[in-house]
């Protein structure tokens, strides 16, 4: 089954040209069983490689993390059919082992779908260069910190013109009036919570080189007593 190649139908942030080649081939052939997919790998040096991190289609909410059942069923649909892609064929040359994961805690965001889907979950996201005021529409704080390109804080959603809207927040894991523990493990995330005077940046998405979720972990507060 010979695959064309098929950009994703939204914006995205930045993906290497084989990448997005090899995306291009996925998408079609898991939409319909119902899973998206997330980021792919490739390794062709020692051991040759094809990892798919996958999602189910709509919201978390829906359907749930993905576990081991989901990545048999489509590593089982996905063997015979990319044996038969040329594109694939192309890049590996021959025999590859394929790997279909779930995202993880820091799952990528790539989409503008990603960015509506996660509104209200804290994200760390890096741009291609330092953003002017115009673009992040925060004259203040970009005068203050106006080499930035790493920004951590909770995900508002996108504005009007496509910008990812980010409420920034300090880069110490922690929630307004928490206490900093012993950090324990990571823990189902739920929204967070955006400070009415945190400062809010946008940023346009083709300036994002790397957005991810942020790991929400435990915190164990407990100390040894001497």
């Amino acid at each position: 089954m010979n695959q064309s190649l098929n950009s994703t139908s939204t914006p995205s942030t930045s993906l290497t040209p084989q990448q997005a080649q090899i995306m291009g081939v996925l998408e079609p052939l898991l939409a319909p069983m119902g899973y998206s997919v997330v980021q792919v790998e490739v390794s062709t040096h020692h051991q040759k490689v094809l990892r798919i991190f996958i999602d189910h289609l709509g919201s978390t909410a829906d359907h749930g993390t993905i576990g081991i059942e989901d990545c048999v069923k489509v590593t089982r649909a996905l063997e015979e059919p990319l044996d038969q892609v040329p594109e694939i064929e192309a890049i590996f040359h021959g025999a590859y082992e394929l790997e279909v994961s779930s995202p993880g805690a820091d799952r990528p965001l790539r989409t503008s779908q990603d960015f509506l889907r996660f509104t209200g979950r804290r994200i760390r996201l890096h741009t291609f260069r330092p953003l002017t005021a115009e673009e992040a529409g925060n004259a203040d704080h970009i005068a203050k910190n106006p080499r930035q390109k790493n920004f951590l804080g909770v995900l508002q959603g996108l504005t009007d013109e496509g910008k990812v809207r980010l409420s920034l927040q300090a880069d110490d894991g922690t929630e307004s009036g928490q206490k900093k523990g012993k950090k324990t493990k990571a823990k189902t995330p739920e929204p967070a919570s955006a400070s009415d005077s945190a400062p809010a940046v946008c940023i346009p998405m083709n300036l994002i080189s790397k957005a991810n979720l942020e790991p929400v972990f435990e915190f164990d507060d407990q100390r040894s007593e001497s």
